[in-house]
C-alpha cells in the first residue's frame, strides 16, 4: 500500500467493529501472578514434562522445530543437551513464563475498549463471571444493541 506499518495500525484501530463483542483483561497482583506461575511450572515438571520432551527428543522432533520453541520446551530440551542442569532449566521457563506473562499486559494495554478486571477484587470464580456477564450485557444493551 506504500503507507507505514504504524498509519496502517492508526487507521485499523480506528475502525469499528462489526461484532458485538466485550473484550476482558484479567488481572492480579504481580507478586501473586509470578507466584502461581511458579507453581504451575513447578506442576508441569511434576506431570513429567522432560519425559515429554525426551520422547519427542528419542522420536527425531529436532531442537529448532517450531514445536520445541515454545516456552518449557525449549529449557528442557537445552537441559537434555546438557548445556544447563535441570534447577536452571527450570529456573529459565519460571523467567521466560513470567516475561511473556508481562508481554501480553503490554500488548493488551494498546487495545482500545479493554475492561481490565483485577481477578483479587472477587472471592471466587463465580463472582467473576456473574460480574463479567453483567458488565457485557449492560456494555451491549448501552450501545443499543
Amino acid at each position: 500500500s506504500g503507507g507505514s506499518i504504524a498509519s496502517h495500525n492508526i487507521q485499523q484501530r480506528a475502525k469499528e467493529s462489526c461484532y458485538r463483542s466485550v473484550f476482558f483483561v484479567l488481572t492480579m497482583d504481580r507478586a501473586k501472578l509470578y507466584e502461581r506461575i511458579d507453581r504451575r511450572v513447578d506442576i508441569m515438571m511434576e506431570r513429567g514434562l522432560v519425559e515429554e520432551v525426551a520422547r519427542l527428543r528419542a522420536m527425531g522432533i529436532q531442537r529448532d522445530s517450531t514445536s520445541m520453541q515454545g516456552i518449557g520446551y525449549k529449557q528442557v530440551y537445552g537441559y537434555l543437551d546438557g548445556e544447563y542442569d535441570l534447577e536452571e532449566a527450570v529456573r529459565l521457563i519460571k523467567r521466560d513464563t513470567r516475561h511473556f506473562a508481562k508481554r501480553q499486559l503490554t500488548w493488551f494495554k494498546r487495545e482500545k475498549d479493554v475492561i481490565w478486571t483485577d481477578l483479587d477484587r472477587f472471592e471466587n470464580r463465580q463472582q467473576m463471571w456473574d460480574h463479567m456477564q453483567t458488565t457485557a450485557e449492560n456494555i451491549i444493551h448501552y450501545k443499543g444493541d
